[in-house]
Parts: C-alpha cells; sequence; structure tokens
C-alpha cells in the first residue's frame, strides 16, 4: 500500500498542473509579449554594440589616415627638393663640424668645418673670417662677396639684402677675382655686377641650409 502522504502530494501535484492549465489565456499572452520584448531588447543592444565598433573602427581609421598624411605633409616638406636657379654652381659637400685653425681650399667655401663661432647677420666693412661664414652657411644664412676693391658694389649688395630682416650677410673680400660671388650652404653664383638676380638668389636659398638658426643683425 502507497504512503498516504505520498499519495497527498501526488494530489497536490495534480492541482497545481490543472491549475496551470486553467490560468487565464491573457496572462500566458502577456508573458510571451514580454518575453518576446526582452528578446528583442537583447538584439537590438547586441546590433547597437556592433554599429559602434563599427563606427569606432572607422574612426580610429580616419584618424589613423589623417594623421598619416599629416606626418607625410611634414617630412615630405623637410625632404623636397627645394628651387634651383640657373646657372648655380653646386660644389662637393666638405661636411660639417666645429674646429679651430680651419683653412679652405676655396675663396668662398660653402661647406665644411668651421669656427663653433656664429657671426652676426648684417654688412661687414671689413672681409669677414671664412670659417665663420661656413658656420653662417650651416644656419641658412646667404654671404654676399664682393671685390674690395669695388666697394660701390658693397653699397648696391647692402640694398639688396635690406630686403629681408636677417640671414642675408654682406662681405668684402680681398682675394676674390670677381665682382660678386653669392653663396649659401653647397650652392655658389659668379656675378659680373649687382644685377638683379642677385635677389632672387638671396630669396631662394636663404634659410636653406642643414640648420635654421636665428641670426641677429650686426
Amino acid at each position: 500500500m502507497s504512503h498516504p502522504q505520498s499519495k497527498r502530494a501526488r494530489a497536490a501535484k495534480k492541482k497545481r498542473a490543472a491549475e496551470r492549465r486553467q490560468r487565464d489565456p491573457e496572462q500566458e499572452v502577456e508573458r510571451a509579449e514580454r518575453r518576446a520584448a526582452a528578446k528583442e531588447s537583447r538584439e537590438l543592444a547586441a546590433a547597437d554594440a556592433v554599429r559602434r565598433a563599427r563606427r569606432k573602427k572607422v574612426t580610429m581609421a580616419a584618424a589613423g589616415l589623417v594623421l598619416a598624411s599629416l606626418f607625410g605633409f611634414a617630412v615630405w616638406t623637410q625632404v623636397r627638393p627645394g628651387p634651383e636657379l640657373v646657372g648655380v654652381v653646386r660644389p662637393p659637400d666638405d661636411g660639417r663640424g666645429h674646429a679651430n685653425g680651419v683653412s679652405y681650399p676655396s675663396l668662398t667655401p660653402t661647406s665644411g668645418v668651421h669656427s663653433s663661432r656664429a657671426p652676426l647677420c648684417g654688412n661687414y666693412p671689413t672681409q669677414l673670417d671664412l670659417s665663420q661664414a661656413v658656420h653662417a652657411l650651416e644656419h641658412g644664412v646667404v654671404v654676399l662677396w664682393y671685390d674690395v676693391a669695388r666697394p660701390e658694389l658693397g653699397i648696391a649688395l647692402a640694398e639688396v639684402a635690406d630686403g629681408w630682416d636677417s640671414h642675408v650677410i654682406v662681405s668684402p673680400h680681398t682675394s676674390l677675382g670677381e665682382p660678386v660671388i653669392a653663396t649659401a650652404w653647397n650652392r655658389l653664383k659668379v656675378y659680373p655686377e649687382v644685377v638683379p638676380e642677385v635677389a632672387e638668389f638671396v630669396d631662394t636659398y636663404r634659410r636653406r641650409g642643414p640648420e635654421n638658426v636665428a641670426c641677429d643683425r650686426i
């Protein structure tokens, strides 16, 4: 014979099942709607997360492209070749560095080891030390040499140099052998007079040395 408790338990279970079957259909519909709404909400949240992740990737890619473009432009502005004037000589690069008692094979050197002292910019009444002149060229200065025997050239070159507030030096030369020689870092051109192209030389090669350093005027 079955235990009475077991009979009562089975009866209670059947009663609860019957009650569940007799529940209001509207409650079942409401529960189903809630389950569907919860599922839809989860799906929408997942889709929104995917869209946010995709937008983040697109934004990061766009930002990376902009940064790469800016970096590329910056590099290009540093390494791109500058304009050149016709007839300008490009002597071999003799390097850089500081030393005392330096001598040069050229009367108007455009590179090489030089004095640690950089000269002021402006017009010099006596010949500028060649070693200091090379240091000035390294800083992007244009040095305009003229024959010391023709002081009128110095006056005309000083007028040319006044067109810029810095990075131009005018100096006489005691052994030039030419009326005017314009020099920049690894650039040189001889002129028979102070012709308009001298100003163009300054405008083209000024501030194109390997270093861009301020040059106060005398």
